[in-house]
């Protein structure tokens, strides 16, 4: 018997096999490195929701979940019934520990009487340090009189 050849065999299937794991291993990384990349450049926009007399402060939903340590931005359509001058919108979480207090300002727009406007709110990285679930009151008044509120909920995850 010639106990070479079938030691010969085994150490060359071990590494074909050590081969073909390290060659999976590097094209399973590579797959996940470049659909990472890909999802990360992929924003799904959000969808444009008309405010009416109905229902005159609209969002995309009245939960907003926002990734921690990442700046947020968002869009609110508001519909102008009575107010009156510059339309300026506030975003307000009252202090809830550890995450304290919340308050953003949307940049001030006319609307026309019966019209609706989109606003954008912009939440700072720096104010998402810390997970919480908050209800918070986005606000919108006009300088000269007029305003409507509505409670939303906002995860910081």
């Amino acid at each position: 018997m010639h106990k070479k050849a079938s030691l010969s065999l085994s150490i060359n299937a071990i590494v074909i096999l050590v081969l073909a794991i390290t060659m999976l291993g590097l094209g399973l990384g590579f797959t996940k490195g470049m659909f990472g990349k890909l999802s990360s450049k992929l924003t799904v926009p959000e969808p444009d929701i008309p405010a009416t007399a109905e229902d005159k402060i609209v969002l995309p939903s009245d939960e907003l979940t926002i990734t921690k340590n990442k700046e947020f931005i968002f869009s609110v359509n508001v519909y102008n019934d009575n107010f009156v001058g510059m339309v300026t919108g506030n975003l307000h979480c009252d202090e809830k520990a550890p995450a304290g207090v919340l308050d953003v300002t949307s940049a001030a727009q006319e609307i026309p009487p019966g019209e609706d406007k989109g606003f954008k709110f912009i939440i700072d990285k720096t104010m998402l340090t810390q997970s919480a679930t908050r209800i918070c009151t986005i606000k919108f008044a006009g300088a000269e009189g007029g305003s409507e509120s509505k409670q939303i909920v906002l995860s910081i995850r």
